[in-house]
């Protein structure tokens, strides 16, 4: 997935989606750990089961 009309110069060029996932946080972790994250990447996911609840 690519974000468009994006001006910054690395946040948000990869973009990675899960219609659900445990944690994204963990997988942050888990992509960091196999070295196969790109800086500035964003992961979303429309549920999480196992992350926190932050509240906007």
């Amino acid at each position: 997935m690519q974000l468009e009309n994006l001006t910054t110069k690395f946040l948000g060029k990869n973009v990675i989606y899960y219609e659900e996932i445990d944690s994204t946080q963990s997988e942050v972790w888990r992509q960091v750990e196999k070295n196969t994250i790109k800086n500035g990447t964003i992961i979303l996911a429309d549920i999480q089961t196992n992350g926190k609840r932050n509240t906007w």
